[in-house]
């Protein structure tokens, strides 16, 4: 009997082969006590493993260079840099020293430890850095006790890796010309594990608890790395559907190489601007600018929570002005800094709150703090000299709020232009729709606002009162639901009535079957993460400018998302089917 178990995406596809359950933890730590005179042994000992380690992991870096992004592979950096951290080896050096206890002992207890810090920041991506500790832990103590890495294969056979979690050197272990998709217990979409499955293109679903006991090694199972869920024992009508959806995902593969640099437009000739939504300075260097209208959201955020210290405006205006020189004259949309909630950084302060996601973060922080916003804003401007920037305000509930951020640019724009500093005359200033409440006084914000950008991961959960990162409620979270079509329907109503432009820049612009109510609700600027722009140019290429009208109407109008799921099923899926067949049709 088909059994469906709910976890979370962390990689796109699908993958339909037999579970093989794999276990990478280690029989036996030996321990004992360590004399006063073998300490220094231990430290040796520490010293010869770190170098063991660093270079099996420099030639993994090595053998993935051709498979992963440049960014990607930099996973491995990190890695290397947990190694050689000094405070890191001086803490294990002091657990001997201290506790008088063998290598292998203080090492588990020094990365247990580094664990327990990481698995209490509010930060999804930093909590996921846990996983990069233990890596680490677990293969210097493999590499002290010389224990061999066990290949993960299935004796040539294809095959889905079903384990605890995925960690980054479990990637050299695969069968990479059998393995078709990954399943584990643990683990999170910000996680390096999932982030190297998106590189290798193996389709992922992390975070599902039971998966080890609800099957065995041989158990026949689906992969859904779209909707984030495991189908063990499917059913014949499971398997009909999930071999379609393959052989749908291969003809699309071969048509994203016909549409990638071609424009986005409807049939009917309707533009569509597709944007690019960038994580920081690294995501830069595999951006391909021919394919896109410009940078759509630049989270500045991140580089901030990299470093140790807040980057002087010099230092921002280098990482800024990297995103104009490779947007090649296009526009970038830098988000000013939306930290906070789940996006904490480590040298500020943040208070103790019991709701943080709702609490002092993104445009109120930085309010409450002037000094950060005019620093990022000047730094933002000086770099608008290369080409057209626009800003973005996060968090905004009212208009004063944007009112007061106006009159900091315009005194900025005023200094600079009295001092002779270059910057972009053109500069915009938007808002970012994100809290519920902003929806119904927008056309009192609009005229002192330049543009909207649509923040709809947060939007939605809001609105639905349901944490998507929450595995319990999770399922919850579905931005097909009518009432979120009807706000959606509102803000662009409201936008264009104002002459404004107005964009999508969460995770359902990047969601092809959602593009098609997008165009018909009057959006006419999506922005996602790079790698879905073909897939959506692909079904802007399926309906007119009418059929998307009709198809939005329609959907605003239901009473429920199952109403609205089967919409899409039924007109938007079926018409896709079709297209792709008939393209592959004509290539015979």
């Amino acid at each position: 009997m088909a059994r469906k178990l709910k976890g979370i995406a962390a990689a796109r596809g699908v993958a339909i082969a037999p579970i093989v359950h794999f276990h990478a933890a280690l029989d036996h730590i030996p321990t004992w006590k360590v004399a006063e005179a073998d300490v220094g042994g231990e430290k040796a000992r520490l010293s010869g493993a770190i170098a063991g380690v660093t270079t099996s992991l420099l030639d993994l870096q090595r053998e993935l260079a051709g498979s992963l992004g440049n960014q990607d592979v930099r996973i491995y950096d990190a890695q290397v840099a947990i190694l050689h951290d000094p405070t890191f080896r001086r803490d294990v050096e002091a657990e001997i020293e201290q506790r008088k206890v063998n290598l292998e002992v203080a090492l588990q207890r020094v990365v247990a430890r580094y664990e327990q810090v990481f698995a209490a920041m509010e930060n999804p991506a930093m909590r996921e850095r846990a996983a990069d500790v233990r890596d680490i832990g677990r293969q210097l103590v493999g590499a002290l006790l010389a224990t061999e890495q066990q290949k993960y294969t299935a004796n040539g056979s294809d095959y889905l890796f079903a384990a605890d979690e995925f960690l980054p050197s479990d990637a050299g272990l695969l069968d990479r010309a059998h393995i078709r998709g990954i399943v584990t217990q643990h683990g999170g979409k910000y996680s390096h594990g999932a982030i190297l499955a998106r590189s290798l293109g193996i389709p992922a679903v992390v975070g599902i608890d039971q998966v080890m006991l609800e099957s065995v090694t041989g158990t026949l199972a689906i992969v859904d790395g779209d909707a984030g869920i495991v189908i063990l024992d499917p059913s014949p009508a499971d398997l009909d559907e999930y071999e379609r959806r393959l052989r749908e995902q291969r003809a699309i593969d071969r048509r994203i190489a016909e549409v990638r640099f071609q424009p986005s437009v409807t049939p009917d000739g309707v533009p569509v601007q597709l944007f690019a939504n960038v994580e920081g300075v690294r995501d830069l260097d595999a951006l391909e600018v021919e394919a896109i209208a410009g940078i759509g959201l630049f989270r500045t955020e991140f580089a901030f929570m990299e470093r140790r210290q807040f980057p002087t405006e010099n230092e921002q205006v280098a990482m800024y002005r990297r995103a104009m020189e490779t947007s090649r004259g296009k526009p970038v949309t830098f988000r000013t800094l939306d930290v906070g909630g789940d996006k904490p950084l480590g040298y500020f302060t943040m208070p103790d709150e019991r709701n943080p996601v709702l609490g002092w973060r993104g445009i109120r922080l930085c309010l409450d703090w002037p000094d950060i916003l005019y620093s990022q804003m000047r730094a933002i401007l000086r770099a608008s000299a290369l080409g057209h920037a626009r800003i973005l305000l996060p968090m905004i509930t009212s208009r004063s709020e944007v009112v007061r951020c106006r009159e900091v640019l315009d005194q900025l724009t005023a200094d600079l232009k009295a001092t002779g500093v270059a910057f972009d005359p053109r500069i915009e200033l938007g808002v970012m729709v994100e809290v519920p409440v902003l929806v119904p006084v927008l056309p009192d914000g609009l005229p002192v606002t330049d543009f909207l950008s649509v923040g709809t991961n947060d939007l939605v959960q809001y609105l639905l009162a349901v944490d998507r990162d929450n595995q319990r409620v999770a399922k919850m979270y579905d931005p097909f639901h009518p009432g979120v079509l009807r706000v959606l329907q509102q803000i662009a109503a409201a936008a264009n009535a104002a002459g404004k432009s107005v964009s999508i820049c969460g995770e359902i612009a990047g969601d092809h079957w959602f593009t098609p109510f997008l165009v018909g609700l009057g959006y006419r600027e999506l922005s996602m993460a790079p790698v879905f722009v073909p897939r959506v140019k692909l079904m802007l290429r399926s309906f007119t400018l009418g059929e998307c009208q009709d198809l939005a109407t329609r959907a605003v109008a239901m009473q429920s998302t199952r109403d609205v799921r089967r919409l899409v099923q039924d007109e938007i899926q079926s018409r896709w089917v079709r297209q792709l067949g008939a393209s592959e049709d004509s290539r015979r």
